[in-house]
């Protein structure tokens, strides 16, 4: 018993602390920022929506598909007479089968019992009193789609378009990781160069309370070394919310959680692959009509619309299809006759109050509604292109900008520095400085990162 106590007493100790652990063996998970957008590709919920549209396309499909496969049928229908019991010459069972073999072109068998058939309850009495017939069937003209095979076509159609939206949304996807890691990199930059404002502003009301206290200061140099105080307090604060705020909203996007870390520093080798393959993206040389034509050729939404179109001009010919005479030949096999039979069926409508003409009218009407649509959208696409394209050059001019300011403020630096060592200028002073340097160094990394997000959607959207 002592034993059995002894080992009890073990394994809890063993489970508490592996309680215990396991926040800290989640909070240990890191991954890089490939993982992360990886990851963010699979579980990100807006494209997570357009999986599942296509999962549900995918499901129709199939099951359009299975009207081609063998169809069985078994329908049981005992009728009573009160007082009589079964009615007779009534079919009680029927089993059917059909399977399409061609395009509009079906074979289908039928058998059927009714009361009578089973008076002799033999094997033998039941099969040869059954009625049985085999036929075939095939619509001849026009030559047109079936319902099912329309909505198999439709279906694909739609499946294409969800494809292709998922390709290009997820690459848009991943540049809008990459943008919102670069944007709480600086961030997280930015929290970490003013928190050496807010020691500053600590410093230098500590100094001005020591002068005080020697007197040597007033209660107007303490009173404002205050309010300097709490104004860096509430600006730091600030940003600290905000870079909370973003890594929250990053996180979401990638449906990332929150026990698996990121590190938002330095420059992965994933971005510095992207940053050294775009620099060598230039488009000097090259006509803008040639650029256009080439997104043209890859844009998702481009290719849906004429995906669209190519829907609505089959759905023209199949609402004419309609409207003309309607010609099927059958023939088949009785088995309980042994007789054999063809048949020609001829249908036309030949007035319906102009229903039908109404009804292509309508469907070549959507026609050129699609056509005006895609010179809308072709429009629309060409604006942005230049717009990407006129942004590309503002961001290389603002970095250009920025590097020529941090020049200035190096040169500036340098020269307090010797200021510094010959105790021209106080700490506080030089420590501004190096701050000025550092924020400045940040527009840099900002404005790289601008001209970086920016070409990257440029490239995507040329289908590079």
């Amino acid at each position: 018993m002592k034993f059995n106590k002894i080992i009890f007493r073990f394994i809890t100790a063993i489970i508490i602390i592996s309680i215990l652990l396991i926040p800290i063996v989640l909070q240990a998970k890191e991954i890089n920022l490939k993982e992360a957008i990886d990851w963010g590709i699979q579980h990100n919920y807006d494209l997570e929506i357009i999986k599942n549209n296509i999962n549900t396309l995918e499901r129709d499909l199939a099951i359009l598909e299975t009207d081609k496969a063998l169809q069985a049928n078994l329908d049981v229908t005992p009728i009573w007479d009160f007082g009589k019991g079964l009615v007779g010459d009534n079919s009680l069972i029927k089993f059917t089968a059909k399977k399409t073999i061609a395009d509009d072109f079906n074979i289908s068998a039928e058998i059927s019992w009714n009361e009578n058939d089973f008076a002799d309850m033999s094997f033998e009495g039941i099969t040869s009193s059954a009625s049985a017939s085999i036929q075939v069937e095939k619509q001849i003209y026009p030559n047109s789609y079936t319902q099912n095979e329309q909505q198999i076509f439709q279906t694909e159609n739609n499946l294409k378009k969800k494809a292709e939206e998922l390709s290009w949304k997820g690459a848009e996807k991943q540049i809008d990781f990459i943008e919102g890691y670069l944007a709480l990199v600086r961030s997280t930059e930015e929290v970490n160069i003013f928190d050496k404002r807010l020691q500053l502003a600590t410093e230098d009301l500590e100094r001005v309370q020591q002068q005080i206290r020697l007197g040597e200061g007033g209660y107007q140099q303490e009173t404002e070394a205050k309010i300097a105080l709490m104004e860096a307090e509430n600006q730091f604060f600030n940003l600290k919310q905000n870079l909370t705020q973003q890594q929250n909203e990053w996180y979401l996007g990638l449906n990332l959680s929150k026990d698996i870390q990121v590190q938002f520093k330095g420059e992965p080798a994933y971005l510095q692959t992207l940053r050294s393959n775009i620099e060598q993206l230039t488009l000097e040389g090259e006509k803008q009509e040639t650029l256009f034509k080439q997104a043209l050729d890859k844009h998702y939404q481009i290719k849906n619309a004429y995906i669209d179109k190519e829907t609505l001009l089959k759905e023209v010919k199949w609402t004419e299809n309609e409207g003309k005479p309607q010609m099927n030949v059958s023939g088949g096999y009785d088995l309980s006759d042994d007789y054999w039979y063809a048949r020609l069926d001829l249908s036309w409508n030949l007035t319906d109050g102009g229903a039908q003409k109404l009804k292509e009218e309508g469907a070549k009407t959507t026609i050129l509604q699609k056509e005006k649509e895609l010179d809308q959208l072709t429009k629309s696409l060409q604006l942005e292109m230049n717009q990407i394209i006129d942004q590309d050059q503002y961001n290389q001019l603002n970095l250009r900008a920025k590097l020529a300011a941090l020049e200035q403020e190096q040169y500036t630096k340098n020269i307090l520095e010797k200021q510094y060592q010959e105790k021209i200028i106080s700490s506080t002073q030089w420590q501004n400085q190096l701050i000025a340097l550092a924020e400045q160094e940040l527009k840099v990394k900002e404005a790289q990162d601008l001209l970086l997000v920016n070409r990257l959607r440029l490239a995507h959207f040329l289908g590079i």
